[in-house]
């Protein structure tokens, strides 16, 4: 089922001006429920850019976005800087509540201090294997770049997004960290039917991970390739990068 539809979507920055730049030109893409779809291209060829489209971030100068079945609180958007996903100066439990809902209405207070809660912030870490449940008190600051993506991940699990949007999330991760946050999220995304949009310039993480990939090309999709019809590995995906397929 198409969850969220782009239909001829174009963006230009300084429009009306003399140094308009055009980012994306009458782009038409829809994604799908439980797909995982990786977007890679050269600098500046819109893939930022659309993941603030697909989250209402940036408002397009043409083309209409059709939601169904999600509304804008199931988004969830991950920057590729760390630190723009969590608040330094807390610990890593209170960076970790906030994923919570308070759908009952509980005052903030009872929410945060929920023995329901920190079973589950306790639960979550324990499935890392590397003992941050017992330094829920901590501030994120001080732990290392893996750590820290470690906090992020377990956000994005304890908030359940339907669609999930991640912007180069494990860019700064080495090749020990990022295989072992990305496959963790793997499990939980088509555990829990979540559908994920992710930029990436590391081709590695596409044969393991994506359903599909989508090639952008100044501003228009060059190539959209499922793991169904094609296997994504990084010779072919190198090969549609610089044109030698």
């Amino acid at each position: 089922m198409n969850m969220i539809r782009l239909e001829n979507i174009s963006v230009t920055f300084n429009e009306h001006t003399v140094n308009p730049v055009k980012v994306l030109e009458s782009l038409s893409l829809s994604f799908h429920e439980n797909e995982w779809t990786f977007i890679i291209g050269g600098n500046g060829c819109g893939k930022s850019t659309l993941l603030k489209i697909v989250n209402k971030n940036i408002v397009p100068n043409k083309g209409n976005i059709i939601y169904q079945g999600v509304m804008p609180e199931d988004i969830l958007l991950v920057d590729q800087t760390t630190m723009n996903n969590l608040i330094p100066s807390m610990t890593i439990y209170e960076n970790l509540v906030f994923a919570f809902k308070n759908k009952s209405g509980m005052s903030s207070l009872k929410f945060y201090h929920s023995k329901a809660h920190k079973h589950k912030i306790f639960d979550m870490l324990s499935t890392f294997g590397l003992g941050l449940e017992n330094r829920l008190n901590e501030q994120v600051r001080f732990l290392s770049g893996g750590e820290q993506q470690i906090i992020v991940a377990s956000r994005i699990m304890l908030s359940k997004p339907k669609f999930l949007l991640m912007d180069e999330f494990t860019s700064a991760l080495d090749q020990k960290w990022g295989p072992f946050i990305l496959s963790k999220l793997k499990s939980f995304a088509v555990e829990n039917g979540i559908s994920v949009l992710a930029v990436t310039h590391d081709y590695n993480q596409i044969e393991y991970i994506g359903d599909r990939v989508i090639l952008l090309k100044d501003g228009v999709v060059s190539k959209d390739v499922r793991s169904s019809n094609q296997m994504l590995n990084r010779d072919y995906i190198l090969s549609i990068f610089y044109g030698k397929e």
